[in-house]
């Protein structure tokens, strides 16, 4: 299992990052002939981690199964140079994981429901709730701009899981939003996912802290060294090799 690291400056607006003519038949079928060999019922908090034979790339509080020819984006956020999304790709779908510090009673996915609600019908999109694989969940048309600078509406899913004192939220991204049997792989990337909450004390809302796999730092070091700056990079096209997984 290969993983291509690429990293991306946050300086777009998320709907923003996703072309949003997607291929969906391409992933469906990619998908189809190479099946992730996942029984997942989660997102797991680390007190619920099993042996159960999924190799896992580790990003602190957040670990991730790795799926054949997936890639793995991380979204930096320049002013605190830390990464404040990870983005796994796999042909023309995606998924966008990012895990936040929830109050000890549950409950904050619907709260968060909420906000992105009122944030999209405002900004002219639309929403709807419907009931999916990890329960309640959100389909919009959000407005967007493609590569020639067209405003138009692209596809999106948020899909969130309440766990001990944290909420994984996740963006289907391109056909994972638009295609059910293309969203499958994703679902389970997402139904994979081990939540380490950790002891330190955090507001509700924000974001656990995401690192590099200790083996990606040197190579992703060496690399900024040689470039100067971090390349812009879209989601969907295939990053700078920082490091290899198997």
């Amino acid at each position: 299992m290969a993983s291509v690291f690429g990293k991306s400056r946050k300086d777009a607006p998320e709907s923003e990052k996703v072309d949003p003519t997607s291929a969906q038949d391409a992933v469906a079928d990619q998908v189809a002939e190479n099946p992730p060999d996942l029984e997942l019922s989660g997102p797991y908090d680390i007190t619920e981690a099993r042996e159960d034979g999924v190799v896992r790339i580790d990003f602190g509080s957040l670990k991730i199964p790795g799926v054949e020819g997936m890639n793995v984006n991380l979204e930096v956020d320049e002013q605190t140079d830390t990464v404040a999304a990870i983005t796994v790709v796999l042909g023309e779908g995606g998924i966008q994981l990012q895990p936040f510090a929830a109050p000890r009673s549950g409950g904050f996915w619907e709260e968060v429901r909420g906000e992105l609600t009122n944030g999209i019908t405002s900004s002219g999109g639309a929403v709807e709730a419907v009931d999916g694989r990890f329960g309640v969940e959100l389909k919009a048309t959000v407005p967007a701009m493609n590569e020639e600078g067209e405003h138009g509406l692209q596809s999106v899913r948020f899909l969130g899981v309440d766990g001990t004192r944290w909420m994984l939220r996740g963006v289907l991204l391109g056909a994972a939003a638009e295609d059910a049997r293309a969203a499958e792989v994703f679902e389970d990337i997402f139904a994979g996912c081990i939540v380490d909450r950790g002891n330190q004390p955090m507001a509700p809302g924000e974001m656990l802290p995401l690192q590099l796999p200790e083996d990606a730092v040197t190579e992703q070091a060496q690399e900024g060294d040689a470039e100067g700056e971090r390349p812009p990079l879209d989601p969907f096209e295939r990053g700078p090799e920082i490091t290899e997984i198997r």
